[in-house]
């Protein structure tokens, strides 16, 4: 819980609300893209840097919205000013966010937390990620920004901001806001073993769809709603925060599959003989004990080689990946150096910093600059 002191102005009480509940020292700047390059202490980053980094990997105490537009329109043009989209959420919502501010296209908009929520708290993470998923839907706010639980937003003060000094909320207060789904078919579980290399950026969406398929296939009965389920089910296990939309979409694409019968991944295992072994010798009758013995020997012989070739290919294999993600990890550190010592190059001359221009003079692809100046 947040204590604050008396202040003469809301701007000093907020600039104490932040200061208390971010990290001591963040990373900052006036551009959004180059936000995430300079780290200063947080009183420091307040006065001078028009965007920072709230909350962390660890630890969560704003839940931050964003909001570009409405009804076909910018948010701004829609609501006109602070004032209006301050109703909007009152009669929306009904718990007046902690702090409220102006965009070039919209507003954030914020609810500070009377407990932190910790990323490795499983129950209390989801339930935040539920309420912050109901508010972006029931207010049509912008999902990637506001589903993000950390991340760079504007400072609320040097923007235009209205304060309201509600704090210390708690999640249960919006427990309200969560819609009570009920699920068809819940009876369906598969405990299945997710590999988490390829549920990286870039792949997710592919990977959950592979997952899905393989749990389509093993179903005689489904629906739309047990596959939606099973893949939120991991969204949630493995924080992946992808959008219902997203994951609806992949819903309804494997069950289509599912229905005409073109299950593209998995297989259905077939119920194996427990004397049967992994190499598939067949059963010995009717043998003499001196022919048993020579029998056995070549089995355990052809039994040796196999191991010895499955340990050499995986030995092979494993060698492969740690040369390959030592290279990926030095080209990456090579690659960041030098997007940094060309921002710093152009500082100096002060030149303008663009994407393109840090293309320019890296020779590296646009891509490639904004990996290492995530926006």
């Amino acid at each position: 819980m947040t204590k604050l002191q008396q202040y003469k102005t809301e701007k000093e009480e907020l600039k104490e609300l932040l200061i208390k509940n971010l990290p001591s020292n963040i990373k900052g700047g006036n551009e959004k893209h180059l936000s995430n390059i300079y780290e200063y202490q947080t009183v420091i980053a307040l006065d001078k840097c028009k965007f920072i980094n709230f909350n962390t990997s660890q630890r969560i105490s704003f839940m931050v919205f964003d909001i570009d537009t409405f009804k076909n329109k910018t948010a701004k043009e829609h609501f006109k000013n602070i004032d209006g989209f301050y109703e909007f959420i009152s009669e929306k919502i009904g718990l007046e966010p902690t702090y409220i501010l102006e965009t070039q296209k919209g507003f954030h908009f914020v609810y500070h937390l009377k407990n932190h929520i910790y990323t490795n708290q499983s129950k209390a993470l989801k339930y935040l990620l539920d309420v912050k998923k109901a508010i972006t839907e029931l207010l049509k706010c912008d999902e990637i920004a506001s589903h993000r639980l950390y991340g760079i937003w504007r400072n609320p003060l040097l923007h235009k901001y209205y304060y309201s000094k509600q704090i210390n909320y708690e999640l249960s207060d919006f427990k309200e806001l969560i819609p009570k789904v009920e699920y068809k078919n819940r009876s369906i579980k598969l405990k299945v073993k997710i590999n988490d290399e390829e549920l990286i950026q870039g792949q997710r969406n592919n990977s959950l769809f592979k997952y899905a398929m393989r749990f389509a296939k093993a179903q005689k009965l489904l629906t739309k709603d047990d596959i939606f389920n099973y893949l939120d089910d991991i969204n949630t296990a493995k924080g992946l925060d992808l959008s219902k939309s997203e994951l609806t979409q992949i819903s309804k694409s494997v069950f289509k599959y599912w229905q005409n019968g073109k299950i593209l991944f998995g297989s259905n295992t077939k119920e194996k003989d427990i004397n049967e072994g992994a190499m598939n010798f067949s059963k010995m009758r009717n043998l003499s004990y001196d022919e048993y013995l020579i029998e056995t020997k070549m089995r355990q012989e052809s039994s040796a080689r196999r191991t010895l070739s499955i340990r050499d290919k995986e030995k092979n294999k494993n060698q492969l990946l740690e040369a390959k993600r030592d290279f990926n990890i030095k080209r990456a550190e090579k690659n960041q150096q030098l997007v940094l010592d060309t921002i710093i190059e152009l500082q100096n001359k002060n030149e303008k910093i663009t994407i393109s221009s840090l293309s320019r003079e890296t020779g590296l692809n646009r891509r490639t600059i904004k990996k290492y100046l995530p926006i």
